[in-house]
């Protein structure tokens, strides 16, 4: 059983978190999501584990995802998707972090989260992360990073995150290590290029009615603060440690 706020020591004296409280700090504030692997995950719900009761659920059963490696599996052509109990919501200049598990299993826009047409975090193609963010302004960042670094059929940690204040800094990394944006092809994800704010409240697809995930969600973290460096590597190890990568 994963332990709170506790770590256990490897060889080589690495450190390796046994949970994400543990892993930001020892605490859960500002963690606002968590969809654990293989806990209280079920065909028509995923309870948050993060202490907010924001749970993912889906009524309808033509929308519903199949559980699989501990997390839910979503089929873009069924119009799979979850609604959380509540919005999060990001201000203008405020930091923030997103780490989740994917397994891909389409090229095409998987949306992660959204809440409506100019709110999500979105993969697309295999090589673009989007975000979109309409708290003072609606503006895209699409970091676009090489052919592959988002390829179907194999599971990765991709995690974002955005530090505070209107001089804001984007850090993407899969696995564990930093990825580096095309300047020549992406947008607004240099520093200070896209500090607005936002909502999320759909889990699978773009407001629930299009861009549908296809493939697995298998863990998702989501922090109303921008993480350390530090914590940053903690949360890294603590997921690369569950899932094998």
């Amino acid at each position: 059983m994963l332990g709170i706020g506790t770590g256990v020591h490897h060889a080589g004296s690495s450190y390796i978190p046994m949970d994400l409280k543990d892993a930001t700090s020892g605490t859960a504030v500002s963690l606002q999501l968590w969809l654990k692997n293989n806990t209280d995950v079920a065909i028509g719900q995923w309870k948050d584990s993060s202490g907010n009761d924001n749970h993912a659920t889906q009524s309808t059963e033509a929308n519903q995802a199949a559980v699989s490696g501990g997390g839910l599996d979503f089929e873009q052509d069924q119009s799979d998707h979850y609604d959380l109990a509540s919005t999060i919501t990001i201000a203008a200049n405020q930091g923030f972090c997103l780490a989740v598990v994917l397994e891909l299993e389409a090229s095409g826009n998987n949306t992660i989260l959204s809440k409506d047409s100019s709110d999500q975090f979105r993969i697309t193609d295999g090589t673009t992360f989007r975000f979109k963010s309409n708290v003072g302004g609606n503006i895209t960042t699409d970091a676009v990073f090489p052919a592959g670094t988002f390829a179907t059929g194999s599971k990765f940690i991709f995690l974002i995150n955005r530090s505070a204040s209107a001089t804001n800094k984007f850090t993407f990394q899969k696995n564990g290590t930093t990825l580096t944006a095309d300047v020549d092809t992406s947008t607004n994800e240099a520093t200070g290029e896209n500090p607005n704010g936002f909502d999320i409240n759909v889990l699978g697809a773009h407001t629930g009615a299009n861009q549908f995930f296809d493939g697995k969600i298998l863990e998702l973290a989501f922090w109303s603060r921008s993480l350390t460096a530090q914590e940053i590597t903690d949360v890294n190890s603590y997921l690369q440690s569950i899932h094998g990568l």
